[in-house]
């Protein structure tokens, strides 16, 4: 028998998992107990995590990912070492919780930006994120309320947060392509070993029945983290996660037709097999449908919480760099059951592979060497900058009354 904190799995735990999955699938068993050492987290990964390890001359020393037993965890003062050209970027925040502003930061903000590392700008400095370029031209401040591994749930769970005690009447909600699957995650590190986050509120999905289940974050307590180290616990608690079911899956091959019916009953769906792909392009296939379907039915809660708080809603739809391209060489976009949703139900919104589509046509080069024009694997201050000025004409229209620069105010001389 060993101890879950020895690295090695328990007796129980063992036994508990082959009576779930039968003899049959002790292969999947087996796989299971050898992947998830390699999630655990360190003791001082956790109290880097939670706080426990003094910040440096003011910056936290996980890079600013900090936990919170809600949200699952929020960003502190930090330096990270990822910017432009090898250089640095610094990261401040405001009481809020929000990006520091350096654009007129002393202003009440009519607008609030939400999501994930796309909307927090990740690897560029408090003035060079999308919403300071986009608050230089309107003439007022825009919040920045994005944290980095953000799913779209988290990023609604926040925007309800903030506007408890600091609302604003324009929202905007940034989704970014790997959102999707993030809402389905309760603890990031099954599918992102090397992640600085831990666990997080998550959604399951019953897509046959229409509906949605909100759960809490798993780790509900600083103290509870610390669990994260222990291998009986993650096993008791994860081992039939349908995350760590695909993750495992995919890492052995062992991806049979009852894999595959199992992975769609999971999450309500229908199976059928499509001809021409592969076992694991079907099983990634499914996750997919699941994801965005999460993503639909949160969008539905978003809205519903806009018209009951009297807010305005815009959505942006933010890609990595391999989709856009992927976008740019035509191919047929993954997430065309979302965009559907958006113009059945007449959203607002901006998908920016559309707008780095339309600029495309004006180049005379490869899909890659001109996305390498805006990425840094996320975008460079030159992406921000593009997000901004694509942004500025639909949030000018949008907003009533318009934003300070482009008022229609009598001329104080000519």
């Amino acid at each position: 028998m060993w101890l879950g904190k020895t690295g090695r799995v328990g007796f129980t735990t063992c036994i508990a998992a082959v009576l779930l999955f039968g003899q049959t699938g002790r292969k999947l068993v087996q796989a299971k107990i050898e992947y998830m050492p390699a999630v655990l987290f360190s003791v001082p990964k956790i109290e880097r995590f939670i706080g426990k390890t003094p910040d440096i001359n003011g910056y936290n020393p996980n890079a600013g990912w900090t936990y919170d037993p809600g949200l699952g965890w929020v960003l502190k003062d930090s330096i990270r070492y990822d910017g432009i050209e090898g250089s640095n970027d610094y990261c401040h925040y405001e009481k809020s919780g929000a990006r520091k502003r350096v654009n007129f930061p002393d202003a009440i903000a009519r607008l609030h930006t939400y999501g994930d590392s796309f909307t927090h700008c990740d690897q560029v400095n408090d003035g060079e994120t999308w919403q300071e370029y986009l608050a230089a031209n309107l003439g007022e401040p825009v919040e920045n309320f994005g944290v980095g591994g953000y799913s779209v749930y988290q990023a609604y769970l926040r925007m309800k947060k903030v506007g408890q005690t600091h609302p604003a009447e324009y929202i905007i909600l940034n989704i970014f392509d790997d959102d999707h699957f993030r809402n389905l995650e309760a603890w990031r590190n099954i599918r992102a070993p090397s992640a600085r986050e831990g666990t997080l509120p998550y959604v399951r999905v019953d897509v046959r029945n229409d509906a949605i289940t909100e759960f809490p974050n798993p780790c509900p307590t600083a103290q509870e983290v610390y669990r994260l180290h222990d291998l009986d616990w993650v096993m008791k608690r994860f081992g039939d996660d349908p995350i760590l079911r695909r993750m495992v899956a995919l890492k052995t091959g062992e991806i049979s037709s009852e894999t595959l019916q199992d992975a769609a009953s999971t999450f309500g769906l229908p199976y059928k097999k499509t001809d021409g792909l592969s076992a694991a392009a079907e099983l990634d296939r499914i996750y997919m449908d699941a994801a965005i379907f999460s993503t639909v039915k949160i969008l539905q809660m978003v809205d519903a919480y806009a018209k009951q708080n009297r807010k305005k809603l815009f959505v942006i739809l933010s890609y990595d760099q391999r989709n856009v391209e992927r976008y740019l060489r035509g191919e047929k976009p993954f997430d065309h059951f979302l965009l559907d949703f958006l113009n059945q139900h007449k959203y607002r919104y901006l998908d920016l592979r559309e707008a780095h589509l339309n600029e495309f046509k004006a180049f005379h080069t490869k899909p890659h060497t001109y996305t390498s024009r805006y990425y840094i694997g996320h975008y460079a201050p030159a992406g921000n900058f593009f997000t901004a000025m694509t942004l500025r004409k639909r949030i000018v229209e949008w907003m009533d009354p318009a934003p300070k620069n482009y008022r229609k105010e009598p001329r104080l001389y000519e």
